[in-house]
């Protein structure tokens, strides 16, 4: 891109210089042009075959096959941000993670969450790095089999491994605070 700037530049002097030129700065305005389009004809030409694909007018996301899996009808007039929000809405109403959670308490009680509530550690509330805020999720503990229903009201965990941190109301009620951590199974639900 860099190179095509640098071209398409040195074109526009030349043809604004050779408009102000005699005939002689004219044409050779017109081979600065020419050696320009030249080189775009190359670059295309050598480009990848996806390169190419992607200058076609059809849109790589409305042929994916997540569009078909959604539900979504495809009908060609309907917009394609429609069309994705379905996609998305339907991924996160199936969403279900497995990993280790964590739980957090005292450090944090009466400090701002992400969603701006003040944290109660003894809440059913819970903190993860990409679900929406405020949606509901159960959170199973797979060594015990207890589940709680929770909220997401926070961003975290920042520890790498782990998916989720739970409030210590939350932790308490599936059996993860005397370790302090735990594997879980994450299913996001209706509501509590």
């Amino acid at each position: 891109m860099k190179y095509i700037t640098k071209y398409l530049l040195g074109a526009s002097i030349a043809v604004g210089t050779a408009q102000a030129l005699p005939a002689m700065a004219a044409d050779q305005a017109g081979t600065n042009i020419d050696r320009v389009l030249s080189e775009l004809t190359r670059q295309h030409s050598g480009a990848s075959s996806l390169v190419k694909s992607t200058r076609q007018p059809t849109s790589l996301s409305l042929s994916s096959p997540l569009l078909a899996q959604s539900g979504s009808s495809t009908k060609k007039d309907e917009p394609v941000l429609e069309k994705l929000t379905a996609v998305a809405s339907n991924t996160v109403n199936r969403f279900k993670q497995t990993g280790l959670a964590s739980w957090y308490g005292r450090q944090f009680h009466g400090k701002k969450t992400a969603n701006g509530e003040t944290f109660d550690m003894n809440a059913l509330t819970a903190a993860h790095r990409s679900l929406p805020l405020n949606c509901y999720i159960r959170v199973t503990n797979k060594d015990n089999g207890k589940s709680v229903v929770v909220r997401v009201n926070d961003r975290g965990p920042f520890q790498g491994d782990r998916v989720l941190d739970l409030s210590y109301g939350a932790a308490k009620a599936i059996g993860l605070t005397q370790r302090g951590t735990g594997n879980v199974i994450i299913e996001r639900v209706d509501g509590p």
